[in-house]
């Protein structure tokens, strides 16, 4: 047995390896997760071995999936030749906690920070740096208020014609001493029927990722596809391993390192409690991290 075919046969990562529709290959790992034996299905049909269309059109066909296959939860990415399979049920246990400790946080710092705002209000600035230092603070009050928010189960709020431009004159003042220096292009021309504060949020989570990770010039745009409008933020960063996984909870930087990171989570929450859904994908010589929300 090769050094190679030794660490896959020990790998915590399943592995199957397929040429013309046949199984060629599958580790012990690939055998566990498939509920298969894994010496009655080398060489035969690669459905005998997956039992799951999904999996098949995936191994024939390439891409990326999260899947729910025989109890388990399963991280699905399929090269030519090639499928791994990743097991995420215990990470979607310890999500499910994580959303509910998060709720508890919430909870407990909703009351502070509700007083925390007629407190500012009470305050009277004397020069006009005073004025904007009190108005950035309550900006970052009203802020935390939101992402308190964001803990909790995702209710959007009352919907409006918003001018994107709008948010991003918003966001220009949240990001001010972020953006100094960088190279930031802006092209959002168009109008959106929705939450505009679950919208700030979408937009300064993926901001925000763009300015940590990303290289310049970093481009936040919105395009229209049909009854979708994509907001997307590009960067011309290094091509990362992987995308999908950024979603999950505990995932960040250019090497999906684990984490706290929740800002992508988050995102990809809003997104589709706005009736949308969040994307990370490589374009050409940029990393495009991206939304798209219905336009009615």
């Amino acid at each position: 047995m090769s050094l190679l075919e030794e660490a896959w046969e020990e790998a915590l990562e399943g592995f199957v390896a397929h040429r013309e529709r046949q199984v060629v290959y599958l580790n012990p790992k690939a055998a566990q997760l498939l509920g298969v034996n894994r010496e009655k299905v080398l060489g035969r049909p690669l459905i005998l071995a997956l039992r799951d269309h999904r999996l098949e059109a995936l191994a024939l066909h390439g891409g990326e999936r999260l899947l729910e296959v025989r109890d388990h939860l399963l991280l699905v990415r399929a090269l030519p030749g090639r499928l791994y399979l990743l097991d995420q049920t215990e990470a979607q246990r310890r999500l499910k906690d994580l959303e509910e400790a998060a709720v508890t946080l919430a909870h407990e710092l909703r009351t502070p920070l509700a007083g925390m705002g007629p407190l500012l209000e009470a305050l009277t600035p004397r020069t006009r740096q005073e004025k904007e230092v009190l108005d950035l603070l309550k900006a970052e009050v009203a802020r935390l208020a939101r992402l308190v928010e964001g803990l909790s189960p995702i209710r959007p709020g009352p919907r409006r014609p918003v001018a994107l431009e709008e948010v991003w004159s918003r966001l220009e003042k949240l990001l001010a001493e972020r953006l100094k220096g960088r190279r930031v292009e802006v092209h959002l021309p168009h109008t959106l029927s929705t939450d505009p504060e679950a919208l700030l949020q979408i937009l300064l989570n993926l901001l925000d990722n763009a300015l940590k990770y990303g290289q310049d010039p970093i481009r936040l745009l919105s395009r229209l596809e049909g009854d979708r409008l994509h907001l997307e933020v590009r960067d011309r960063g290094e091509a990362l391993p992987e995308y999908e996984p950024l979603f999950l909870p505990g995932r960040r930087g250019s090497h999906l390192e684990p984490g706290q990171g929740l800002g992508l989570h988050l995102v990809r929450r809003l997104a589709r409690a706005l009736g949308g859904e969040a994307y990370a994908r490589r374009e050409g010589e940029e990393n495009v991290f991206g939304v798209s929300l219905p336009v009615d």
